[in-house]
């Protein structure tokens, strides 16, 4: 297990510096900079370049990355060139209020979407499966940033029963959370189903069954166990996932979270803001991943190899 779990670390820590290195010159090399969130619009030419001097964005890029790099290692973030706030004081905030935001939908796309799977699996072929399945093909067919409008019009203009935007209570998180689960519910659902079917075909399923035990213990207990493997491997992928939706939810319901805030400091040009903060993403998308591996390594040995 130990060079299975070395061979995943030191990818992720490749991927890492690839990944700083393509946020880095994408920021730098995109129209605008800072002077333009900063300064006065009829600021003279003169006195934007003292303040991109200042900020050392007159000197090579390279440069600046290997800057960059070296204050991250040393613990020091940096801080907010538009407003001057201490990136680790917003990411104390900002994470905050996304790890809510992100395990709210994680409960929500794994605690409905396998009951869900298995639920449709076991009744095969009736109503509730038909159901079950009519109802994840909505959810996957359906955007996000839709649902998400749609929501508000529903429960916020018409019925007044969640506040449409903001923070401050679990009102604010409802819409939010099921708009990001929606489709991990639907995704969930449908793979918990087939690969229950796929166990309730193995001759280990008839084997238990002719010992009489009974049919809860064999579908609930030794065929969804076995049935977890493929979701467990899907969950790397899901977290990806949830943190591209997360950017556009919230965004649409104004959520502060990293994402709401990395939205607003690339169109603000907030270089270190971004910069600091697309590695976060791309950290939690490659860290969930190799967790999903160590998962998964341990429920089928044969990975490791």
């Amino acid at each position: 297990m130990l060079p299975f779990l070395a061979r995943r670390t030191v990818r992720m820590f490749f991927i890492l510096l690839i990944a700083s290195i393509v946020v880095f010159y994408s920021l730098r090399f995109a129209p605008g900079d800072p002077t333009g969130a900063a300064l006065n619009p009829l600021a003279l030419e003169e006195v934007r370049e003292a303040y991109r001097h200042r900020l050392g964005l007159d000197r090579p890029v390279y440069q600046q990355y290997f800057t960059f790099l070296g204050n991250l290692v040393r613990g020091d973030l940096g801080v907010s060139i538009i407003n001057g706030e201490r990136i680790s004081n917003l990411l104390w905030s900002y994470g905050k209020n996304s790890l809510i935001l992100g395990l709210s939908a994680v409960v929500l796309t794994y605690g409905i979407g396998i009951p869900l799977g298995l639920l449709a699996a076991a009744r095969r072929n009736t109503w509730i499966d038909h159901l079950t399945s009519t109802f994840a093909a909505v959810l996957m067919g359906i955007p996000n940033f839709w649902l998400a409008l749609l929501l508000v019009y529903l429960f916020s203009s018409e019925l007044r029963w969640l506040p449409s935007s903001g923070s401050g209570g679990w009102k604010y998180l409802v819409m939010p959370a099921i708009v990001l689960a929606a489709e991990g519910i639907a995704v969930t659902a449908r793979m918990m189903r087939s690969a229950m079917l796929e166990q309730l075909g193995q001759d280990f399923v008839r084997t238990h069954r002719a010992k009489g035990l009974s049919e809860w213990t064999v579908v609930g207990r030794r065929v969804a166990r076995t049935a977890l493997i493929p979701v467990i491997s899907l969950a790397g992928l899901r977290f990806g996932w949830l943190i591209g939706y997360a950017l556009v939810v919230e965004t649409i319901f104004r959520w502060p979270g990293i994402g709401y805030l990395l939205v607003d400091s690339v169109l603000r040009r907030d270089y270190p803001v971004a910069q600091f903060f697309s590695l976060v993403l791309v950290f939690v998308v490659v860290l969930s991943n190799l967790f999903a591996d160590i998962l998964y390594g341990l429920a089928d040995p044969r990975v490791r190899v």
